[in-house]
């Protein structure tokens, strides 16, 4: 397989990944809708995908080197850390707001990269990283009520630096190491971490919680965590996580037309708009890109 064939299946396995968080979003809306706490849906999310990822490589698990499972136990923690604070945050703020302001992780890890690294962006990447920025606005403010910060918006804003992290730091440490290895510890540390929260917190959980929510938490765990974060992770290995996270501004657009085409959201003009641009910033971002590395 060629470096430019590669590249570009990298891309689209993003893309795959982009999708089925688009989808999430449903399952998401359904597993709140039992009542489950945000630390139970979290822990039993992890921990299933973290048994999903294991079933298929149990054996290399036992061989795993002290560095292997520490980066993956890092990128573990600070996803938790990402998807609880947006959770937090969501109750004390609008959902436009949350989604916006979630999404400014595509602009913040070039940002993060450059003051960790010293991986100046390039004018192309910082256009880009506006393009999607502005598309992903379209997408999510309904401009005729207005974009009003609350007093959540910290913590999802707070999220979004979370998310950026994780990109970089999987970004960064996963070339050395089996992406399935770092995707198994990932998902086991942020599964574990949501344990401790949900025992520390203890909320109710009843039969009736488990039975309505059991469903579209597996889909959870084994789609959009255990499929996902495999993909993304080997990906990630080919991708620079700069265009990488371009590529993954693409859930909005997935979200809102899975959304749309179900009936839970109406047409406006400005999500046409939106996904426009988020198309335009991901074509300009990966095809130069690709023929680098051709």
């Amino acid at each position: 397989m060629t470096s430019r064939s590669l590249y570009l299946r990298s891309v689209l396995a993003l893309v795959l990944v982009t999708v089925i968080w688009g989808s999430g979003f449903i399952a998401t809306e359904y597993a709140i809708a039992s009542q489950m706490d945000a630390s139970l849906i979290m822990a039993l999310r992890f921990l299933l995908g973290a048994v999903c990822v294991g079933a298929f490589c149990y054996k290399q698990i036992a061989k795993c080197d002290k560095a292997c499972i520490f980066h993956g136990c890092m990128a573990g923690v600070i996803l938790f850390g990402a998807f609880y604070t947006q959770t937090l945050g969501q109750s004390a703020t609008t959902v436009s707001n949350a989604a916006f302001i979630t999404a400014s992780n595509v602009v913040m890890i070039p940002l993060i990269e450059w003051a960790l690294y010293r991986r100046r962006p390039g004018a192309k990447v910082l256009a880009m990283c506006l393009v999607a920025m502005g598309g992903i606005l379209l997408l999510t403010v309904d401009f005729t009520s207005g974009l009003a910060f609350g007093a959540g918006d910290l913590l999802v804003l707070l999220c979004a630096f979370l998310f950026a992290m994780q990109i970089v730091y999987v970004g960064r440490t996963c070339n050395d190491h089996d992406p399935l290895m770092i995707t198994f510890w990932q998902l086991l540390a942020a599964g574990a971490a949501g344990t401790v929260v949900f025992l520390l917190i203890r909320p109710e959980v009843t039969a009736a919680h488990i039975q309505h929510g059991i469903l579209p938490v597996a889909y959870l765990a084994v789609f959009s965590t255990c499929v996902c974060y495999a993909l993304q992770t080997w990906a990630q290995k080919n991708v620079p996580p700069a265009p990488a996270g371009v590529i993954l501004s693409m859930e909005g657009l997935f979200g809102t037309l899975f959304s749309l085409l179900l009936g839970l959201e109406a047409f406006r003009w400005s999500i046409a708009a939106g996904g426009a641009l988020i198309m335009i910033a991901v074509v300009v971002m990966n095809v130069s890109d690709a023929k680098k590395e051709s």
